[in-house]
């Protein structure tokens, strides 16, 4: 073997180690990088799970999808230029409407290294959506993903702390809410970190986890999910089994990878691109996993098959370089130096402004190629030239913050359960004080039923003597009111017996002025009186029936239409020879009208006030009765000027026997029951009775509804 070509003798891995490092965004000036690993990661767009509160506008999203296909042909500031545009005439936006915009600024900002400014403004801005708990609760896994790209940027700046607890909060996040899908973007990412820090074995079991995460997925027809990050996933962990010089687990997981796209291509008819893409890729894989075998023949069919650029594929370019520099490296160690340096030149010139470390690469393969064809002085200089650089480099690589994201995780861990267990015995205290509390509240009601109970059994005697005395008391309150209803049906069966004496002297009363009006001639004066008689005997034996009638029946209003003013005028004539004895005068004032009432009960009424207003008023006094007709309304006064009603027996004028019996003017009897069967009468016809009296004379109202 040329001593020359020792430090390559893993060419095929320090090859495949360059390739997939660009390949994993190691180089981020490649496109073929950013979509395989952490576009994916980053964009997640048209698999968007929304809530039914913030249903997604179908139009932001279909403009969405046509730039993220055109971004690269139009450009990105003129692709912004175009969304906002767009998006000014969506009016206000809805809180999933504008993390579908931030994310796709991000996105597009990324493909452009002049805006990468505006790509931390814009994960600024989408941080700033959630600004409570309850918002990221409502829309879990738009926050989570907020939470994803901002490590992303944390990460670029060499935070790496930072970094890493905004991934495992948003891990933890989705976790508490249950979404175990989404957790699946966590594990790449850290999958993808670990494969840059060269810690391939972490890389690995974080890319199984995430193939058991998205198998929670229910989104069958979310093609991010279900079948670019599944065939990733399959596809990556065959290439750490490369780094970790373990090819036939490599080829393993190739075939899984390939097995899986055969089985699932049918499901994304739309997306025949890509999935014609992603097989070309895993040809590459392949063909190195071959080469490290040492079946260079295999290897070296099948990469080129990877070197025909096919257009209509985005990226098949990159591909293409990649598999010319696996080419390269077999053609060097199976020493067919001339076929190499055809490649490297190829490789050359479909390369566009190679980076540093491809540079470094592309000088260990022209020396090695100088070497073998005995150009010995040029392949000296390359080596030279290439140790001086790898030097640089690592003094450079030395000098960066280089962190351990399997420790720093651990640390991470181990501080967030710290917080829980602070959190924890915060809770602990707080249930220990609320249990003291309990417990002193309970003592307290234990110590508070033990008085009562002290004072019950005290007062029970006392509430047992009281309840025997309230019994008595009712047994003689129900004997005296036995006695009174008793008493009350001897005093009607004695008003009954007197009524009934009474009607043969009213009849005799009557039939002797009858035939004193037959018999002689009585004068104008005297017929009136003769009449009188006759009216009020009649009246009398109307009243002595009511009373020998039953209760219910003597309280019946039998109605009839009457002229009230004749009434009061009856009445008037009635009573007149008892006004003439105290030589006062009667002025009567009416208005015609007509009512419904029950004729004898209403004279009664009026006969009473008309009778009162005569006892009370002095000798030689006027009497004034006024008939008035008011709307719906009949009201009749009667106005004395007697010695009024004083303001001690106001409240017992109309209360049956009370003791507001007062004589009239003239030494007149008064029995206290007549304003009380006023009121009755009056009340049973839906009217109202009432009094005006300031010191002398008294008027008393008669309402009746017309």
């Amino acid at each position: 073997m040329n001593p020359l070509l020792s430090p390559f003798k893993p060419t095929y891995r320090l090859a495949f180690t360059a390739m997939n490092k660009r390949f994993h965004q190691i180089i981020p000036a490649s496109p073929f990088i950013i979509f395989l690993l952490w576009l994916p990661l980053i964009s997640g767009l048209n698999a968007c799970r929304k809530s039914e509160k913030n249903k997604p506008n179908e139009q932001l999203k279909t403009w969405i999808d046509s730039l993220d296909r055109s971004s690269r042909i139009v450009g990105v500031k003129e692709s912004v230029k175009t969304l906002d545009s767009l998006v000014a005439t969506l009016g206000t936006l809805s809180l999933t409407d504008q993390v579908q915009y931030y994310k796709f600024m991000k996105v597009l900002s990324h493909r452009d290294s002049t805006r990468a400014a505006d790509a931390l403004l814009y994960t600024d801005s989408l941080m700033q959506l959630f600004p409570s708990v309850q918002i990221r609760e409502e829309n879990p896994i738009d926050y989570s993903r907020a939470l994803l790209l901002k490590g992303d940027d944390l990460l670029k700046q060499k935070d790496y702390y930072r970094a890493y607890r905004n991934y495992y909060n948003g891990k933890s996040f989705l976790l508490g809410l249950g979404e175990i899908c989404e957790c699946a973007r966590y594990s790449s990412r850290i999958a993808n970190i670990s494969y840059e820090e060269e810690n391939y074995y972490q890389a690995i079991q974080y890319w199984k986890q995430e193939l058991k995460e998205l198998a929670e997925c229910t989104d069958k027809e979310n093609f991010q999910l279900q079948f670019i990050e599944k065939q990733g996933s399959l596809r990556n962990i065959g290439i750490a089994h490369i780094h970790r010089n373990e090819p036939d687990i490599a080829l393993e997981y190739f075939k899984k990878a390939e097995d899986f796209i055969a089985a699932h291509a049918k499901d994304f008819p739309r997306e025949h691109k890509f999935i014609r893409f992603a097989k070309l890729v895993i040809l590459k894989n392949k063909a190195e996993a071959y080469a490290l075998k040492g079946e260079t023949q295999t290897a070296e069919s099948l990469i080129k098959r990877c070197l025909q650029h096919d257009n209509e594929i985005e990226w098949s370019l990159d591909v293409e370089q990649e598999s010319r520099l696996i080419l390269t490296k077999l053609y060097i160690d199976t020493k067919q130096f001339t076929k190499a340096r055809e490649q490297l030149d190829l490789l050359k010139s479909v390369t566009n402004a190679p980076d540093p470390e491809s540079e470094r690469l592309y000088g260990k393969l022209q020396g090695a190629i100088s070497y073998g064809l005995g150009d010995f002085e040029t392949a000296g200089k390359l080596f030279v030239a290439n140790m001086e650089a790898e030097r640089i480099a690592d003094l450079k690589n030395n000098a960066e913050n280089k962190s351990d994201v399997g420790q720093l995780l651990q640390q991470i861990q181990r501080e967030h359960e710290i917080d829980l267990e602070a959190e924890q015995d915060a809770r602990q205290k707080v249930i220990l004080n609320f249990a003291l509390i309990i417990s002193i509240s309970l003592c307290v009601i234990v110590y508070l039923i033990w008085r009562s109970a002290q004072k019950s059994a005290s007062n029970l005697l006392a509430v047992t003597e009281l309840n025997r005395a309230i019994t008595q008391s009712n047994i003689v309150l129900q004997d005296t009111v036995n006695a009174l209803e008793q008493a009350e049906m001897e005093n009607e069966a004695v008003l009954k017996i007197i009524a009934h004496d009474l009607r043969n002297p009213i009849a005799s009363m009557m039939s002797a002025s009858q035939l004193l009006f037959w018999d002689l001639d009585p004068s104008a004066d005297q017929q009136e009186i003769i009449t009188g008689i006759q009216e009020a005997g009649q009246r009398a034996n109307g009243l002595i029936g009511q009373i020998l009638q039953s209760t219910p029946d003597r309280d019946k209003i039998i109605k009839s239409e009457v002229a009230l003013e004749e009434i009061v005028q009856s009445c008037i004539d009635m009573l007149s020879y008892k006004a003439s004895e105290k030589h006062q005068k009667i002025g009567y004032q009416f208005e015609k009208v007509t009512v419904s009432v029950d004729r004898e009960k209403i004279w009664r009424v009026f006969c009473n006030l008309l009778s009162n207003a005569i006892k009370f008023s002095p000798a030689g006094g006027t009497i004034r009765v006024a008939l008035q007709v008011q709307t719906g309304k009949v009201l009749l006064a009667v106005q004395d000027n007697g010695i009024g009603i004083p303001a001690e027996l106001k409240d017992q004028i109309f209360v049956h026997l009370s003791s507001a019996k007062r004589s009239g003017t003239a030494g007149e009897q008064s029995f206290g029951i007549g304003l009380s069967i006023c009121k009755q009468i009056v009340e049973a016809h839906g009217g109202r009775i009432w009094f005006e009296s300031a010191g002398d004379g008294t008027t008393f109202f008669v309402e009746l509804p017309a």
